[in-house]
């Protein structure tokens, strides 16, 4: 796993805060997470874990979303390695005054000791989108991430979804998306490749007590931005495929516990080594 500024809380969960509480004038979300990281056949990473609060402002009746983030990450590195440590810090507002279009702005910024490109990095990212309510919807997701040593990537991400209801209560959502990454300075990566493209797709299945998703992904990947902003991938691993699956139960309509279990694997650019990493996280939210 590169390291990842492990949200991966945030499949939905800026849209969820708009979706659940639109007909307030105003809500607050807080949400913290926690995750651990396991790697194998890597010759240098061993474990890790990360840690992060979200929370979610919404003001007149959902018109105006205010999302922020604030994490840390531990990579724990095999004898002879420096341990890797990093924090996250993130924020994005988006505006649905003009529903059902809407818009996303967003800046995730990366402050780690370590000797390494992405200290001190800057990623600004946008989404622009339309939404029929309970029918589908679609997106146009743009990012573009500012390191160290003339390292940049530019992405964008096609995404759209419809939904399939059972009854009035049940049903099911899918979604698909297409990604593409444009790299700057890929020699310093350590690679000749500059494009990078990949393939995903969800289903998820809902109740008004819970929901479960699966979601899988093929292609490559690298220096990604993922989950609307909230993570990005800053190391140089090169991914080859992924998945996870996940699932909310609400203990009350304000109250719901998360949890996401998801792998994925990429070349060791040093050992050429097949590397898959294991992530298993989970959350509570409360809304005000």
């Amino acid at each position: 796993m590169n390291k990842k500024s492990l949200l991966l809380l945030l499949i939905g969960c800026g849209s969820a805060a708009f979706g659940a509480q639109q007909y307030k004038s105003w809500s607050l979300t807080v949400q913290p997470y926690v995750t651990y990281i396991d790697y194998s056949n890597s010759k240098y990473k061993n474990w890790g874990y990360s840690a992060t609060l979200y929370g979610a402002l919404s003001l007149s009746f959902g018109n105006h979303l205010f999302e922020g983030a604030v994490g840390t990450t531990h990579l724990d590195y095999k004898d002879g390695y420096t341990n890797w440590n990093q924090s996250d810090y993130t924020f994005a507002y988006t505006n649905y005054v003009l529903f059902p279009w809407y818009g996303k702005v967003g800046f995730h910024y990366i402050a780690t000791p370590n000797t390494h490109f992405s200290d001190d990095g800057r990623i600004y990212f946008g989404d622009i989108g339309y939404i029929s309510r309970y029918r589908w919807d679609g997106g146009l997701f743009v990012s573009y991430s500012n390191y160290n040593e003339g390292i940049a990537a530019t992405e964008a991400r096609l995404h759209g979804g419809f939904y399939r209801w059972l009854d009035y209560w049940r049903g099911f959502y899918f979604s698909g998306d297409i990604t593409g990454i444009h790299i700057n300075g890929e020699k310093q990566l350590g690679t000749s490749k500059k494009n990078y493209i990949s393939l995903g797709g969800s289903a998820t299945y809902f109740t008004a007590r819970y929901k479960v998703t699966a979601y899988l992904w093929i292609g490559q990947r690298t220096l990604m931005v993922d989950n609307g902003g909230f993570v990005v991938y800053n190391l140089k691993e090169r991914y080859r495929g992924g998945g996870n699956l996940s699932g909310t139960y609400y203990l009350r309509k304000n109250i719901w516990v998360s949890g996401n279990i998801g792998i994925s694997n990429y070349k060791e650019l040093e050992t050429g080594k097949s590397v898959n990493v294991v992530s298993t996280t989970i959350s509570i939210g409360y809304a005000f």
